[in-house]
């Protein structure tokens, strides 16, 4: 059981490499320097209006949400179409992903342990990068959760009220906030009422843990006790609706990336470039661009937010396939590596990194609930 130990540790390797290299690539090219020059100096990017600097009367509060405020706000004002179409391919990434993390998180056989408390890594997110925290999330829940290295139906099992209620919680939770963020300022909303909604953005897990406790105390008697089928439909249809989410998100930004190459007479020239997949998607390489400094702060977000992107997602679908052939092994008793290579090659290029993982993990709960639905059919048989 070498492999209880490894997977786990490449996560958390996987983890502080991308930490390292985010932060430290971007304190290189400038980018850490002109957010604290405009936190500092209590500037709005790009506008020039004044920096919100009040939002909950505590200073160590406040002062992290106008850092975040600084940071966000290319993202949102329209300013960068490269980053913007990129950062619509992030959203939906990265709901979708968080989606998998609520699920294991209520599963029984993590009832109690630290990655039942998903909150405390998703402001650790927002906070330290999607990157950083999100394996080593999930690098916690392979070293210490049975659900995957030894997945049964009794322990992959979530209360049938959570799992109904979380497509509409993270519509309400995290897809309205994202969407209110780019709601233009200064023609429809001030630049402070701006402000205002990209700091509301920023706590979207801990409201999405509110919300799915709230739903669990109220629906007690939904409980956790749904037979094996009941629980196959329901997760079916959450998952249906991550997938829709992180591909649906996929296929549009890179429809129009490579749109703007196939058919450039459909956009305004000035757009071209902007538009590129080599300028959308493809990160600059540290060591390449070692010299690199960035000429705005938007240039310097998109930069930090490709690598975000990269390292985070494929994290998710490394640990993913991990609990996907761990499953596969103890139920089938071996894996075809080659087909399931080839399987996930194929889903990686239709529907996104995290697309392939929720594929992956909805195909480990199938496959595990299936298998006890059998079993119990047989024991009712003789």
């Amino acid at each position: 059981m070498a492999s209880k130990y490894y997977l786990p540790l490449a996560l958390f390797l996987f983890s502080a490499y991308a930490g390292f290299a985010i932060f430290a690539f971007s304190d290189r090219n400038g980018t850490l320097k002109l957010v604290e020059h405009f936190g500092t100096s209590k500037v709005l990017p790009g506008s020039g209006e004044p920096l919100k600097t009040s939002f909950t009367g505590i200073e160590p509060i406040d002062r992290l949400l106008a850092t975040l405020t600084v940071f966000f706000i290319p993202v949102v004002d329209g300013s960068n179409p490269s980053l913007l179409l990129h950062s619509v391919n992030f959203t939906g990434a990265f709901g979708s992903a968080w989606v998998l993390v609520v699920l294991e998180a209520w599963r029984k056989g993590n009832s109690g342990k630290l990655f039942s408390f998903p909150s405390i890594f998703g402001i650790g997110a927002q906070v330290a990068t999607f990157a950083v925290s999100t394996p080593l999330y999930l690098g916690l829940q392979l070293l210490g959760s049975n659900t995957s290295f030894q997945p049964t139906a009794k322990n992959i099992a979530i209360p049938s009220a959570v799992v109904k209620s979380i497509p509409l919680i993270f519509v309400l939770a995290y897809q309205v906030p994202s969407l209110a963020m780019l709601i233009p300022a200064p023609g429809t909303i001030t630049f402070d009422q701006k402000q205002l909604l990209i700091a509301l953005w920023q706590p979207w897990p801990v409201y999405v843990s509110i919300l799915t406790t709230v739903v669990s105390l109220v629906c007690t008697s939904s409980g956790s006790d749904s037979s094996p089928s009941q629980l196959r439909k329901s997760l079916r249809t959450v998952y249906t609706f991550a997938l829709a989410n992180a591909s649906l998100n996929h296929v549009i930004t890179w429809t129009i990336s490579l749109t703007s190459v196939v058919k450039p007479e459909f956009f305004s020239e000035k757009y071209l470039s902007l538009l590129h997949p080599s300028q959308v998607f493809g990160p600059y390489n540290p060591f390449a661009n070692a010299d690199l400094q960035v000429q705005d702060i938007g240039q310097g977000v998109h930069i930090f937010l490709q690598w975000d992107f990269l390292a985070g997602t494929f994290g998710v679908l490394f640990w993913a396939a991990s609990v996907n052939a761990l499953a596969r092994s103890k139920v089938q008793g071996k894996i075809g590596w080659i087909g399931f290579l080839f399987k996930i090659a194929n889903f990686l290029l239709l529907t996104g990194p995290v697309g392939t993982a929720v594929q992956l993990v909805w195909e480990r709960d199938e496959l595990v609930l299936e298998d006890e639905i059998i079993k119990s059919a047989a024991k009712k048989s003789l």
